[in-house]
């Protein structure tokens, strides 16, 4: 599925209605460059899943965890990790395989230890069709 969406409002609109078909245990894997919009659509995950928390990019502490709705929300920032082994430090595969939705940022640094399927998010940005032009493409991969 691929949609286009002309400012921040759209993007998130998009991903609430997207999380409503959201289960226990399933993976979102967000990449695209700087200031795509990759917060922007966990924030519209977030108000999909009925979550009342504020979400902020974890880019400093590599996980927040929303828990103040119907399911837990765990959100991944992994643009700092050196090696794909350094979630295992973080427990990593407790959240995969838990009760909540799992939302990873910047992704593509850890797609190997992806071991179930996923839905994958690419979010591509074009200047020249506008600051706030956004295309949103969703893929389910099954490992």
């Amino acid at each position: 599925m691929k949609e286009i969406f002309w400012n921040v409002d759209e993007t998130e609109r998009f991903a609430c209605e997207f999380a409503k078909g959201l289960n226990k245990g399933d993976v979102i894997t967000l990449d695209g460059d700087l200031g795509a919009g990759k917060t922007a659509f966990v924030r519209g995950l977030a108000k999909g899943m009925g979550l009342s928390d504020t979400v902020q990019s974890p880019t400093f502490t590599i996980v927040n965890e929303y828990r103040h709705g119907q399911m837990p929300l765990f959100h991944f920032d992994v643009y700092r990790i050196e090696s794909p082994d350094d979630m295992y430090d973080i427990g990593f595969d407790e959240y995969l395989y838990s009760d909540g939705v799992c939302a990873i940022e910047w992704a593509v640094n850890i797609k190997e230890l992806l071991t179930m399927p996923y839905y994958e998010v690419i979010i591509t940005k074009d200047n020249s069709k506008g600051e706030d032009y956004r295309e949103i493409q969703i893929d389910r991969r099954n490992v």
